[in-house]
């Protein structure tokens, strides 16, 4: 019974608690959030506009190395307001884990999804950035959607995972799907 109920508790903290209907990535306007020189990327998914928003954690300036990344919303369905993600969120669907490598860089995963491996470290312009490797290729990645399509709070219909970002190849912005 309590991994049922931990299950449940990770769909509830994923998707929040409505019923899902078919809804696909084109079917709906997202936002873009507002500049922001600490952001490292955010992420947006079905049923509502709000965004997940995934910045650096910066104490006076100086990166917190035991927790380099902070996770908030930004709240479009109630007139944009910020909130911090609940004990639930952070711990089973859009918190996300860091290891330390090196001294400037770490080894990160969402909370939900632990085979996408996401790298937190200097770029050559002296500033953090979230790099993965989606289809062989390399990517300072801005932006990550989960395209949800049906399914039941307890059972979503999870189409890919796509991936927006800079490759690191060829210098266009590149969209990236996993299938999933």
């Amino acid at each position: 019974m309590g991994r049922i109920y931990s299950h449940l508790l990770y769909l509830v903290a994923l998707f929040g608690a409505t019923a899902f209907t078919p809804l696909a990535a084109q079917d709906m306007a997202y936002p873009v959030p507002p500049h922001n020189p600490n952001q490292l990327f955010y992420l947006q998914r079905p049923p509502n506009a709000n965004t997940l928003i995934y910045e650096l954690n910066l104490e006076n300036g100086v990166l917190n190395k035991k927790q380099p990344i902070h996770v908030y919303w930004i709240c479009y369905a109630k007139k944009g307001q910020i909130e911090e993600l609940t004990d639930i969120q952070r711990k089973y669907a859009y918190g996300i884990r860091t290891t330390p490598i090196d001294e400037n860089s770490y080894e990160c995963y969402l909370s939900a999804y632990k085979k996408l491996k996401l790298y937190l470290k200097e770029g050559d312009d002296k500033r953090y950035h979230i790099y993965a490797t989606v289809n062989n290729k390399q990517l300072m990645v801005n932006r990550i959607f989960i395209a949800v399509n049906g399914g039941t709070l307890f059972k979503p219909n999870i189409d890919y995972v796509e991936l927006t970002g800079i490759d690191l190849t060829s210098g266009q912005l590149v969209d990236e799907k996993i299938s999933l």
